[in-house]
């Protein structure tokens, strides 16, 4: 049992560490709005996967019809697309916060603000949804795999994934005590076109 345990924790270190818009999102939050904002979203992410978890494994049949639409990459991508450069314009004008001294704690509106980011950003990601049904097809349902071998293969993966967005979570933090005004508002903007040039890509991909 432990074998797939570990070939999930291989799973989720590949997905994990691959950088894309949430690495980006999940910086600038705990940047911007604290490190409590920062793990709403991320709680937004693990939310979603355990929704492709659940979709894939116990209801295949509708989630490949589903997959198989001949237009849901296009949805998929032009949605995720416009969130993500919405999102970065919008911190493209925001003022950077002042951080020193500041010590940051979200309303709860705002912590449902970034927990839909993140569910959204993940949800709408067609990467996300490859993964987990190519992944359950090939590694779960092909090799018909026991409920328990499947849910340890699928709890090595999800728990990878939350400890290391734990990781860049608290990582972020404590870059915040380092930066100056000036090196934050650079910060922002890079962010902000790191998120404007993903939703391009992303937009380029399903269209062209």
């Amino acid at each position: 049992m432990l074998s797939y345990v570990f070939e999930g924790i291989r799973a989720g270190l590949l997905l994990s560490l691959i950088v894309g818009p949430l690495v980006v999102l999940l910086i600038q939050l705990s940047l911007r709005r604290g490190t409590l904002a920062s793990f709403a979203a991320a709680t937004g992410i693990w939310t979603s996967d355990l929704l492709y978890v659940a979709a894939s494994h116990l209801g295949l049949e509708g989630l490949e019809r589903i997959l198989d639409h001949r237009h849901i990459n296009e949805i998929f991508g032009t949605v995720g697309a416009v969130l993500l450069i919405g999102v970065g314009l919008a911190m493209w004008y925001r003022k950077p916060p002042s951080l020193k001294g500041k010590k940051m704690m979200p309303s709860r509106r705002g912590l449902l603000s970034a927990w839909g980011q993140g569910f959204l950003l993940n949800m709408l990601n067609p990467f996300t949804a490859f993964f987990w049904s190519t992944f359950v097809v090939t590694q779960v349902h092909n090799r018909e795999l026991l409920s328990a071998e499947a849910l340890a293969i699928y709890g090595g993966i999800v728990g990878t994934i939350m400890l290391v967005d734990s990781a860049k979570v608290l990582g972020a933090r404590k870059l915040r005590e380092f930066l100056k005004p000036a090196t934050m508002l650079r910060v922002q903007r890079v962010g902000a076109v790191a998120l404007g040039l993903f939703g391009l890509g992303l937009a380029v991909r399903v269209w062209f």
